[in-house]
This record gives structure tokens, C-alpha cells and sequence, in this order.
């Protein structure tokens, strides 16, 4: 429940996107995280703590996942401008001309409306679904979860209760408390979205969030 790749994510989903997609992003981690605690219950945890050239390359493709976040991150960051920060004056207008209007149940098409908030053009953030495989990549790719899990939980199994039984329950209450903490971040975050969606802010969330993704990158390769 640190700091780390998933709640930068998070934050970010949230500002570029909507409480939807990024409580998508949030179920997908927990569920990566299942799957790894499952995998890890199986012996795969063991497995690649015995095994450092696999362990190895586990780090190093999710290293991988990091820094391409850490990319687009940083293209997301330059390509934004302030609103009206350098644009170009705007030519000068046409003389009006005499239009009729045409209502639209003559053109059979529905009336337009304002776009909605907080979503301009060119701003699309990723679907419920993309969301979603991305959360389940930013945790599944980590093999570290797992191996804390298989490592750290079973200290906390209480006397007389099976390991088979106490441990996936314990994994469960774990996984739960860090769903709690997603969604209760996201709640946060979406509350002060309205003073953070200024291209200005947004540029430096997405800085930010390069930085991070990039600094995760280099010590998950690292081995950190």
C-alpha cells in the first residue's frame, strides 16, 4: 500500500480520464494480484527465488512495461500546451450570412449537445477494458508481489490453522484492504480533479508520472 507504479496509475487515470476507468485499472491490480498469490501458493514464488536467470527476466520485462508507460507519460507531457499560451490571433471574421435554420427532426439526426465535462477532443483516455488489462499488467508484471506474499503472509497465519487454509484467506483480507485503498485514493483524487485538470497541472502530473514509471523501471531492472 506504498507509493509505487499503481497508485501513480491511479492518479493518473483519474485526472485523464474518469472514477470509472480507473476503478477498472484498480480491479485489475487486485486481480493480478490474486493471480500471483495463487501462483505463488502453487510454488512459482519458490520457484523463481530459486531460480535467478528466470527471476531475472521477470524483472526485466516488467522494467520494460515501466519505461514504455514511462514514454508515452512523457509524450503525454509535451505534447500538451496552456490554453491559449502561444497561439497564433485568430483571423478575422467573414461577413455574416443569412442562414436557415433546419430543425433536426427534418434531418434525422440527434441535436447536438455539449461535450462532456472534463473531456475535450483529441483528450480520449483508454476504455474500461484497456483500463483494466492495464492495471493487470502494471501488477502482473512485477514478480516481487508474489514472492512478498508467499514471504510475508505466511508469518501471520495463526497458531493451529492450516498454511493451505490461512494463507489464501490472509492474501484475501490483503488484496481486499489495498482495493479499500485504491478506491478510497480515488475518491480523493476525484474530489480535487476540478483544480488539477488545467493543461498546466496536468502537463506536470504527466511529468511526474514518467519520472516515476521511469524510476521503477531502473530498480526493478536493478533488482532493487
Amino acid at each position: 500500500m506504498t507509493p509505487g507504479p499503481d497508485l501513480v496509475m491511479i492518479t493518473n487515470l483519474v485526472l485523464n480520464g474518469s472514477l470509472r476507468v480507473a476503478t477498472a485499472a484498480a480491479l485489475g491490480m487486485i486481480a493480478a494480484g490474486a493471480v500471483q498469490a495463487g501462483l505463488g501458493a502453487a510454488g512459482l514464488a519458490a520457484l523463481l527465488a530459486a531460480s535467478p536467470g528466470l527471476f531475472a527476466a521477470f524483472r526485466w520485462a516488467g522494467a520494460v512495461v515501466l519505461l514504455g508507460w514511462a514514454v508515452l507519460a512523457l509524450r503525454r507531457a509535451t505534447g500538451r500546451t496552456d490554453a491559449g499560451a502561444g497561439a497564433p490571433a485568430p483571423a478575422p471574421a467573414p461577413p455574416p450570412r443569412a442562414t436557415v435554420a433546419v430543425p433536426a427532426h427534418a434531418t434525422g439526426q440527434p441535436p447536438a449537445g455539449p461535450p462532456p465535462p472534463g473531456r475535450g477532443a483529441g483528450n480520449a483516455g483508454p476504455s474500461v477494458r484497456q483500463a483494466f488489462g492495464q492495471g493487470l499488467l502494471c501488477t502482473g508484471s512485477n514478480p516481487k508481489v508474489g514472492i512478498f506474499l508467499m514471504a510475508f503472509l505466511p508469518q501471520f497465519v495463526p497458531a493451529g490453522m492450516a498454511p493451505e487454509i490461512g494463507v489464501p484467506v490472509l492474501a484475501a483480507c490483503y488484496l481486499a484492504l489495498g482495493l479499500l485503498w485504491l478506491l478510497t485514493w480515488m475518491r480523493l483524487v476525484h474530489r480535487l480533479a476540478p483544480h488539477l485538470r488545467s493543461p498546466r497541472v496536468l502537463r506536470i502530473t504527466d511529468g511526474l508520472t514518467a519520472v516515476v514509471f521511469g524510476l521503477f523501471a531502473v530498480r526493478l531492472a536493478l533488482g532493487g
